[in-house]
């Protein structure tokens, strides 16, 4: 008989509490996360690629350039991984939170159990998430738009990377959220902080001096490039450094989230 470890148990329990919590009709996952990391990332993807192969089919002075694999997935990377972040941060500050903050220290006394369960979670969800749609975008793209995406290959070296390094980077992202989310304490000021962070702290850090150099440490964008996505950011440690790089710091944020939430509790 196999014996399962108190802790491993707990956060069992815990991550099981989560589902059932976000869950139903009008649940975070079914009110935010299906409309925003699913359909809004696909949708733009389908608009993007119906433009893009319209122009390219009629007589214009519209140049449009073929796109290949590692520009594919770029808006799965912008709105699916995020959306999942804002939902994970908004959770991590709305559970630390009056009656539903006690209840949780009543049930799982040591707060490192709540914040892994949220990281298995809400982690695991953005991983099977994005790596999904980004297989699903791989291959419908060169199907229904050969003149801009008949280079898209899914079983290429580009697009098998996208599908290893994707489930990391979402993994990694939500880690940092719920570091972020812990450390602030209010649902909307953590949403907004993350937002504002991932959409134009990174974006446009570079136009300060010597902001291209500090454009190559920001957590996010590293992950985006560690998946092989093209973007304009050149971190010191190259693409598999930048994947690590953010993993590291989504550990970092994991300790943060257990010891401010521990704080709060005391």
């Amino acid at each position: 008989m196999i014996t399962v470890p108190a802790s491993v148990s707990r956060i069992g329990r815990a991550v099981a509490a989560e589902r059932i919590r976000t869950g139903g009709r009008r649940g975070l996952l079914s009110t935010v996360v299906l409309p925003g990391a699913v359909i809004l990332p696909l949708l733009v993807t389908a608009v993007v690629a119906t433009v893009s192969e319209h122009f390219s089919t009629i007589s214009t002075d519209v140049e449009v350039v073929a796109v290949g694999t590692t520009n594919s997935v770029y808006w799965i990377l912008t709105f699916t991984v995020t959306v999942w972040c804002c939902a994970a941060a908004y959770t991590q500050s709305a559970a630390e939170r009056g009656d539903v903050g006690d209840l949780g220290r009543i049930l799982f006394p040591r707060s490192g159990t709540t914040v892994a369960a949220r990281w298995i979670f809400y982690g695991g969800g953005a991983a099977i998430c994005a790596v999904a749609l980004a297989i699903l975008t791989m291959i419908a793209l060169p199907v229904f738009y050969p003149n801009v995406y008949g280079d898209v290959d899914l079983v290429s070296a580009e697009g098998l990377r996208f599908v290893l390094t994707i489930p990391m980077y979402a993994v990694s992202a939500v880690g940092i959220s719920l570091g972020v989310a812990a450390a602030i304490g209010n649902p909307a000021a953590s949403v907004a902080v993350l937002l504002g962070w991932v959409y134009i702290v990174e974006n446009t850090v570079a136009l300060i001096p010597n902001g291209y150099t500090i454009q190559g440490y920001m957590p996010f964008l590293n992950g985006v490039y560690g998946t092989g996505q093209e973007i304009v950011v050149m971190p010191p440690w190259g693409v598999n450094g930048a994947l690590v790089y953010c993993a590291g710091i989504a550990v970092l944020m994991f300790v943060i989230a257990c010891w401010a939430s521990r704080l709060r509790r005391r």
